[in-house]
C-alpha cells in the first residue's frame, strides 16, 4: 500500500500561542521611572525657589506633567496589550499562520514546504524573561520573511517549525539539537 502524500495528510495544529505580555515590561518600567523621576526633579527645583507660592506652583506643575505623561503611556500600554492579545500564531503540520487585528483581522501564512531557514533571537533581557523572536525565511513570494515576536521558549518553537518543514518537504529529519 503506497504511503499517503504530504498533501493528502490531514492538517493538525501542533502549537498555538500569542506574543508574551512580558515584552511590555520595558514600557511598564518607563511608567514607573516617570512617576519617580519627574516628581523628584520638580521637588528639587522647588527647593531652590525662595518664593513659597512659586515653589508650590512648580511642584503642582510637576505633578500635572507626570500625570499627563503617565496617562499617555498607560493608553499606549493598553493599546499594545490589546494588539498582543489579538495576535495569534499557529503552527500546524502544513503551515505557519499569523492572525492579527483588533477590529479587522488579517491572516498571513507560510506553507511549510517553502520554508528555507529558521532562526531565533533573544536579547539579554529577553533571555532573562524566557521569550524571543522566531524568524522564518521562505521562498514564499508574498511573505519571504515571517517573524513570530515575543514567543515563550523560542528555541523549541523554531525547532518545531524546522522539523515540520523537513517532514513536509520529505527531506531527511535531523534529530540533533540546535
Amino acid at each position: 500500500m503506497p504511503a499517503a502524500s504530504p498533501a493528502a495528510m490531514k492538517e493538525e495544529m501542533l502549537w498555538r500561542g500569542t506574543p508574551s505580555a512580558k515584552i511590555l515590561i520595558g514600557q511598564i518600567l518607563a511608567i514607573v521611572a516617570v512617576m519617580i523621576i519627574i516628581p523628584l526633579i520638580t521637588h528639587f527645583i522647588a527647593m531652590n525657589i525662595s518664593d513659597l507660592e512659586a515653589s508650590a506652583r512648580a511642584v503642582s506643575i510637576g505633578w500635572w506633567i507626570t500625570a499627563i505623561i503617565v496617562f499617555a503611556q498607560l493608553v499606549w500600554l493598553f493599546i499594545a496589550l490589546a494588539r498582543l492579545r489579538s495576535t495569534m500564531y499557529t503552527i500546524s503540520n502544513q503551515r505557519v499562520m499569523i492572525e492579527r487585528g483588533i477590529l479587522s483581522k488579517t491572516l498571513g501564512e507560510i506553507d511549510l514546504r517553502y520554508v528555507d531557514d529558521t532562526q531565533f533571537f533573544q536579547s539579554m533581557s529577553s533571555r532573562l524573561l524566557g521569550i524571543g523572536n522566531v524568524t522564518i525565511v521562505s521562498s514564499d513570494k508574498t511573505t519571504p520573511v515571517f517573524v513570530l515576536q515575543g514567543v515563550n521558549d523560542p528555541r523549541s518553537v523554531r525547532e518545531l517549525i524546522r522539523t515540520q518543514a523537513y517532514q513536509v518537504s520529505q527531506r531527511q529529519i535531523f534529530t540533533r539539537p540546535t
